[in-house]
């Protein structure tokens, strides 16, 4: 989960390139293809011929097939896989046409739990030829060009995209990745290739971009003495000296919303600066991704999770509910199998259990084995009524969104107010993202029966926009 909201989408900078990698094919063909298309009968999968459609059409039809078809092995799409969809379905409409532009994460996030009920039918492309790939081939033939294989990378690329989003519950995503690439005829990949970790980023920056988040005082002291004490040892090892034998797995206690997944991925890739980790990629599951309903398959499911966390970091939500008391639960099958990958992974392989701080704290007196496998306990305050409002002011200047003086001092209100009368699920930053959305909306409704906003109304926020003003 996103640490200000329930679910936040991050479109991959890669994803942008690939979109700018189509526009460009449509582009560069338009009007050749515009004349074979006028003239070349088009044939499906089973060699039906139908009415052509421009290229744009086809290339649209086939990126949205491949996301579809790799987003459904989850059982709900995640709202970076479905907003992936949605920009590429807009991809080639003009800006009137496109069903998505603007569309929120709340917005989205609704309309994805809805995803299998609106699509009839799952696309197959790892058995099918996708259209544009088709028509592709058949451009090429006719005008002696050289487009399809790179047309047919960028597809595979897409896949391995929406893979990489996918929750660690997913079905067999690696298996369909390879049927895929078999249906596109590519070369099969190196395995050097496939297993080649991301580079490491530079220490200092992901220290700056710790220190950049709001709030989190004594987490970010935390993280940074344990980088320290992390370099001096590398130091000792470095001269021979003996070093200590530590642990790294860590419980992260914090109510909802304190930033928890925030500070475990930047501490993945930290520890993969200071080449303790080998890939530094982060890992979340919840119970539902470690725990089955049948006998034996937990152990499985547990493997498969830290199989893929293996290099990096596998962070584990609400970690206490692994354990629900009940004669009939395979929790604790759950908690053995881990227990002992955590102790045979433990010099490529980190493990953070998070959660509730009174609930972890049961948990873990409950479990001498679990609790002896942890050497750092970072506590997660809740943020401010300031920290928010900083929150707030960091998603207005984001999205280039400003507050009216009256709409400020409302805004401020509501968080003293909500911040005074908290329990333990106050949502913290989440809480500043659903004001934050809700007055969007608020705004948009205000403005969306002017005929022509200047752009300062569009972007200032009124006090009428903020809940319980009026």
């Amino acid at each position: 989960m996103g640490w200000l909201d329930v679910e936040e989408s991050h479109v991959p900078k890669e994803f942008e390139d690939l979109k700018a990698q189509f526009r460009d094919l449509e582009a560069r063909t338009h009007k050749s293809m515009e004349e074979m298309l006028a003239h070349t009968p088009v044939t499906d999968a089973s060699g039906n011929t139908f009415r052509s459609e421009p290229f744009s059409h086809y290339l649209t039809l086939s990126l949205t097939s491949v996301i579809v078809a790799f987003m459904a092995l989850d059982e709900r799409p995640t709202l970076t896989n479905y907003r992936m969809f949605c920009e590429a379905h807009d991809l080639f409409l003009k800006e009137e046409d496109q069903q998505y532009a603007g569309a929120s994460d709340v917005q989205l996030q609704a309309e994805s739990e809805n995803f299998r009920k609106t699509v009839p039918a799952i696309p197959r492309v790892e058995g099918e030829t996708l259209p544009a790939i088709r028509i592709l081939e058949q451009y090429d033939a006719q005008y002696k060009k050289n487009e399809t294989p790179a047309a047919k990378e960028a597809f595979f690329k897409l896949a391995e995209m929406v893979v990489a989003n996918l929750r660690p519950t997913a079905r067999a995503p690696q298996t369909y990745l390879k049927l895929f690439r078999q249906t596109l005829g590519l070369a099969k990949e190196t395995e050097d290739k496939k297993d080649k970790p991301e580079p490491a980023l530079d220490l200092n920056t992901l220290l700056a971009q710790l220190d950049a988040l709001i709030g989190l005082k004594r987490v970010k002291e935390e993280v940074r003495q344990l980088t320290n004490y992390l370099k001096v040892e590398q130091m000792r090892k470095a001269q021979g000296l003996k070093t200590s034998d530590l642990s790294l797995h860590m419980v992260f206690y914090g109510n909802p919303g304190t930033g928890k997944t925030t500070v475990a991925r930047l501490v993945a890739k930290i520890f993969r600066a200071l080449g303790i980790l080998s890939k530094g990629q982060l890992v979340e599951v919840d119970r539902a991704g470690l725990v089955a309903g049948y006998v034996g398959q937990t152990a499985i499911k547990v493997r498969s999770v830290v199989e893929k966390a293996n290099g990096g970091l596998l962070f584990i939500d609400e970690a206490y509910a692994l354990k629900t008391g009940s004669d009939n639960d395979f929790g604790q099958e759950a908690i053995e199998t881990l227990l002992k990958m955590m102790e045979d992974l433990r010099d490529d392989f980190v493990v953070v259990a998070a959660g509730y701080p009174a609930e972890m704290k049961r948990f873990l007196e409950a479990n001498p084995g679990l609790k002896s496998r942890f050497a750092k306990y970072l506590e997660f305050d809740d943020y401010s009524p300031e920290e928010l409002m900083s929150i707030f002011e960091s998603l207005c200047k984001t999205t280039d969104y400003e507050m009216s003086p009256k709409a400020r001092k409302a805004i401020q209100a509501i968080f003293l107010k909500a911040w005074s009368t908290r329990d333990r699920t106050f949502g913290n930053g989440r809480f500043a993202r659903n004001l934050f959305e809700e007055i969007v909306e608020n705004q948009a409704n205000r403005l969306v029966g002017m005929e022509k906003a200047e752009k300062a109304a569009l972007m200032t926020i009124e006090v009428d926009d903020v809940p319980g003003q009026n």
